[in-house]
């Protein structure tokens, strides 16, 4: 079975309730998008995504050289969610599906992030969610696909919560009424405290006063969960309102392929020229880079920035997904580029790159300084917090935090010279 086209379903802003946007075909492996005519004639029509799907009519292809559009691929489920829409495909034996990119979001939960949804029909909204999962179902459901088992019926409908989500690492989405979370589990073959990791990172960011997503800790069948507050979603008197979110990928104008290629100073210019305010996320963008820096997160590529999309201006969202990753040795590589063709991880290429943030060399080691001040002086606080191993703490600071490659050539009096061996 080959699905060839899907309709396009949007939340406009302050609305709890959709409405088509436009039509959504691919011929091979080569999308085409056209907004629907009664769409454009709305007096509060908003583009998707301007500077890739402007508002205006006309079929549009995606950039020269992509078979996709990004913003509608952010819409897509990632590593994860796939695996998740396999298993369920398969276990249910639909072999004879195409596994193209329409089928995947044809076959993910709708609550996706962002405010679009992918139809059948362009008349009628159907949702693809169900709330009736609990947090110990959507982890067992995770253990199933990350072993890749066939999915049992009784777990079926909690496997449908992570269809829809990014990354590489088991995750489901949750709602508590109130609020709605990302939960991301512990995983089979984790060799360290991952979930606790990114826990300790994400409240060390904030303290540094760095704007990230609200978090907290729970447990589900024993294991560790992280529950990551999310930010495109406000509840209302009659619904939620869902909020418009591109990748730092799509803002680049860079599909999968090309990711290798994204850089901050890149991510810096379209700010510059799209944001509504450059100062501010001009100083967020250097703080985040340079508190990855320092907290050993070098997994952060372009998907794992995002931006609201306001009209056809752009603002950063929360930080999310800072998680330290473990290293044995000393230098390590970040996943975008920081300076030039740069991406080596130390305090020096920061300093460096300062000047194309606005930011003065005195006034960035000033950043970097209290941040330093601030780790140091809240790393055994936090991990007090949610009783943090000892082994995992000697695993992360002075080997992944603080590691000595980063101090190097030039910033060695800024290392706090940790005492754990």
């Amino acid at each position: 079975m080959t699905i060839s086209k899907c309709y396009v379903w949007k939340w406009l802003k302050s609305e709890t309730t959709p409405v088509v946007a436009g039509v959504l075909s691919i011929d091979g492996d080569q999308q085409s998008f056209a907004y629907g005519r009664k769409y454009l004639e709305r007096e509060d029509a908003e583009p998707i995504y301007a500077a890739e799907l402007a508002l205006s009519s006309g079929t549009k292809s995606p950039i020269s050289g992509m078979k996709n559009f990004s913003c509608l691929r952010d819409s897509s489920p990632d590593a994860w969610g796939r695996r998740v829409i396999n298993a369920r495909l398969l276990s249910k034996d639909e072999r004879e599906t195409d596994l193209t990119e329409i089928v995947y979001l044809m076959n993910s939960a709708s609550d996706r992030i962002g405010s679009l949804d992918f139809q059948k029909s362009n008349t009628e909204y159907i949702p693809r969610e169900t709330d009736s999962a609990t947090l110990d179902d959507l982890f067992r459901a995770s253990l199933v696909v990350g072993e890749g088992g066939i999915i049992p019926p009784d777990l079926d409908s909690a496997l449908f919560h992570g269809s829809s989500i990014g990354g590489a690492r088991p995750k489901a989405m949750i709602n508590d009424g109130e609020f709605k979370y990302i939960a991301k589990f512990s995983a089979s073959d984790d060799t360290y405290d991952v979930v606790k990791s990114e826990f300790v990172a994400m409240k060390l960011a904030a303290l540094s006063g760095i704007n990230v997503a609200d978090i907290k800790m729970m447990e589900s069948c024993g294991k560790d969960v992280l529950l990551v507050k999310r930010f495109d979603r406000d509840k209302v008197d009659n619904g939620w309102i869902r909020k418009s979110i591109v990748s730092g990928l799509t803002v680049l104008g860079l599909d999968e392929a090309w990711a290798s290629e994204a850089s901050y100073e890149n991510l810096l210019e379209e700010i510059r020229l799209n944001s509504i305010d450059f100062n501010k996320d001009s100083n967020e963008l250097f703080s985040r880079m340079a508190f990855n820096v320092l907290i050993g997160n070098t997994d952060d590529h372009a998907r794992n920035h995002a931006f609201y999309v306001r009209g056809d201006k752009i603002e950063l969202t929360p930080a999310y997904d800072i998680c330290p990753q473990r290293r044995t040795g000393g230098e390590a590589s970040h996943g975008m580029k920081m300076h030039g063709d740069i991406r080596r991880s130390q305090i020096n290429v920061c300093v460096n790159a300062a000047k194309n943030f606005g930011i003065s060399k005195s006034a960035a080691i000033e950043i970097i300084s209290n941040q330093i001040t601030i780790i140091h002086g809240n790393f055994e606080l936090v991990c007090d917090e949610i009783n943090v191993p000892e082994v995992t703490r000697r695993l992360l600071m002075g080997r992944t935090i603080f590691n000595d490659f980063i101090f190097y050539d030039g910033y060695e009096s800024l290392n706090p010279k940790s005492t754990r061996n």
